[in-house]
């Protein structure tokens, strides 16, 4: 009776030490497979893609590069925001298609650089459907490399006709954007995970 106790006490112990220790890294940068692509990537095999408001009209500019300083490999999207023929926005997506079953997460964290301008974090679920549908939450870019953390919570959904609150296991794609106001954009990405 006891061994077989102490065996299945162990057990659990074991099963909640893997489910709940690890974060889920979407990038770490240490995988890189070239040029992200351009518009309308979803379809396509890179990590990443970049995304401008030309795909609705608009004349934003931008491009996502990858490099690296000082041992440092990191995302830089760069880009002139234009708010002419209702745009305003330029973003580097990935998908997110190798989410842990029975794991929930509570929120994004990541390794950022920037020109000390405010960004977004897009999160679009397998609930919406419409390109404008996203949950959004702000964060601050300085010129020195940061950790952020974006809880779930912080997220606020762009239509009212949304579902409340996000779960980790329903995302479909997580962006970094530079949206809503006319700006020089530059942002570097490092690192990316649900933690």
């Amino acid at each position: 009776m006891r061994i077989r106790y102490f065996s299945y006490l162990l057990l659990t112990l074991i099963s909640i030490n893997f489910s709940m220790a690890e974060n889920m890294i979407i990038d770490d940068m240490k995988n890189q497979s070239g040029k992200p692509d351009e518009e309308f990537c979803e379809g396509g095999n890179a990590k990443w893609c970049f995304v401008t408001d030309k795909v609705m009209g608009g004349i934003s500019q931008g491009s996502l590069d990858f490099k690296k300083d000082n041992e440092i490999y990191f995302y830089r999207m760069t880009g002139q925001l234009s708010l002419e023929n209702n745009g305003g926005f330029i973003q580097f997506r990935t998908k997110i298609d190798n989410h842990p079953k029975e794991k929930s997460y509570t929120g994004v964290r990541l390794r950022v650089r920037g020109n000390n301008n405010e960004y977004t974090v897009h999160i679009r679920t397998k609930y919406l459907l419409l390109p404008w549908q996203y949950y959004e939450s702000a964060f601050q870019a300085t010129d020195q490399w940061t950790t952020i953390e974006l809880p779930f919570s912080s997220f606020k959904k762009s239509n009212f006709y949304q579902p409340s609150s996000v779960s980790s296991q329903d995302i479909k794609t997580i962006g970094i954007v530079a949206i809503g106001r006319e700006f020089e954009a530059q942002i570097d990405l490092a690192s990316i995970e649900l933690y």
